[in-house]
This record gives structure tokens, C-alpha cells and sequence, in this order.
């Protein structure tokens, strides 16, 4: 069977599964006895043939999307490629391969793409955490000009993980940029002693994306040379 193959049993009014290989399987089974409870008994059996050709419809990759997907074992590779840089290869994997783009990616430099994205939207995720705390109504007085400067110092980071903005022999140096308004941060947390429990965690696990972006980084500049 290969990727875009859909298995269903439509007699007796009843569709079980509709399987696509590359990402999971898709149950209808619920919505199909909710169908013949309704159903049964009477005659109306094109709404039910009319409903399955709809769900099948609906989720069913387009055409473009099953063009990419018809070699699923190419993207491990261009992961590979990229990852293979990372401080945390693992983690890199399993970031990149959470985003469905990943696995639409047509090259190594739609990863690179795709892995800066990721990072910029956790660079902001980080950046609002730090809001948060600033505004907090349980914050300590003393605490909030650290937090709000290190919010923006993440705000900053987020706007250097573009490709248009990182250049490409230089591309790691650029985001290396991002790694030092983290630093920077944290500088002015231990300045002021800053004492959150939740601060540690949200830096390291960002640092862990960081370290995603500087391996897409790392690709970009090979890519040119």
C-alpha cells in the first residue's frame, strides 16, 4: 500500500478507517454509527455514501501535498543534513519533525526555512513569558525592569531568526546575535537577583531551540559555498 491509500468499508454502512501512511491514521468510525443509528432502516443511504465521499474530500492531501509526500524517506535525510550540526541532535529531530512542513519540504534550504520559523515563534513564545512576569500582578516590584528588558532582548532574537535577514556567509554569526540578547538577559537577572523558579527552565529550553537554529544557520552557509 503506499501513501495515499484509503481503505473503507462503505457496506454495511459502516466506514472504518481512512489510513494515510505518511503522518497517521485518521478514524471515522464514530461518525459512521452516529450515521447508521440515524440511518437505519431507512432508505437514505445517499447521505451516508454523500458523507464518506466529503471525508474522504477534506482529507485527502492536495495534489501538491502528495507530490511531496510520495518519498517520505527523503526528508530524514535533509534532516540529517541539518540536524547532524546541532548540540542536542535529538532534540533537533524532534523539533523539526513536530511541524508537518518539515516533511513538505522540497530541499535542504525549506528545512533551513522551516527551522528558523520555528525558532523565531519560540523566541516570541519566550519573549511574552517574560512579559508575563513584568505585568504580573505577584511579581516583585524590584524584579519587573529585569523582566521587561530581558522580553525584549527575546523580542530582538526572534527578528534575527529570517533568512532574509541572516547573510550567508555569515549566517551563523548572525544568529549567534540572538544567543547574546539571551546572554544578555540573564545578565541583568542575576544583576538585579532576580528570583522566579520558572525563569531557568524557560531560558535553557529556548537555548535548546537556539542551538536548532544555529545548525540551520550552519547548513545555510554550506549551502553557499
Amino acid at each position: 500500500m503506499n501513501c495515499l491509500t484509503a481503505r473503507a468499508v462503505v457496506y454495511p454502512v459502516a466506514l472504518a478507517t481512512l489510513k494515510l501512511d505518511v503522518f497517521c491514521s485518521i478514524k471515522f468510525t464514530a461518525i459512521t454509527h452516529h450515521l447508521v443509528s440515524v440511518t437505519m432502516g431507512s432508505s437514505n443511504r445517499t447521505l451516508i455514501f454523500a458523507t464518506i465521499f466529503l471525508n474522504l474530500l477534506l482529507h485527502f492531501p492536495s495534489e501538491a501535498e502528495a507530490r511531496g509526500l510520495k518519498s517520505p524517506a527523503k526528508c530524514p535525510k535533509l534532516l540529517s543534513q541539518v540536524c547532524k550540526t546541532s548540540q542536542n541532535y535529538a532534540f533537533c529531530v524532534r523539533v523539526l519533525m513536530s511541524n508537518p512542513l518539515t516533511l513538505l519540504a522540497p530541499n535542504t534550504k525549506g528545512i533551513v526555512v522551516n527551522a528558523l520559523d520555528i525558532v523565531r515563534k519560540e523566541s516570541m513564545k519566550t519573549s511574552k513569558f517574560f512579559d508575563g512576569l513584568a505585568n504580573g500582578k505577584g511579581t516583585v516590584p524590584a524584579f519587573k525592569p529585569a523582566l521587561k528588558e530581558c522580553a525584549s532582548d527575546f523580542k530582538k532574537a526572534s527578528g534575527l531568526m529570517n533568512l532574509k535577514v541572516l547573510e550567508g556567509d555569515f549566517a551563523t554569526m548572525d544568529v549567534n546575535y540572538a544567543l547574546d540578547d539571551a546572554r544578555s538577559c540573564e545578565t541583568k537577572l542575576s544583576m538585579d537577583e532576580v528570583n522566579i523558579k520558572s525563569i531557568p527552565a524557560a531560558i535553557k529550553n529556548w537555548k535548546n531551540f537556539y542551538a536548532v537554529a544555529n545548525a540551520a544557520a550552519l547548513t545555510l552557509e554550506n549551502l553557499q559555498n
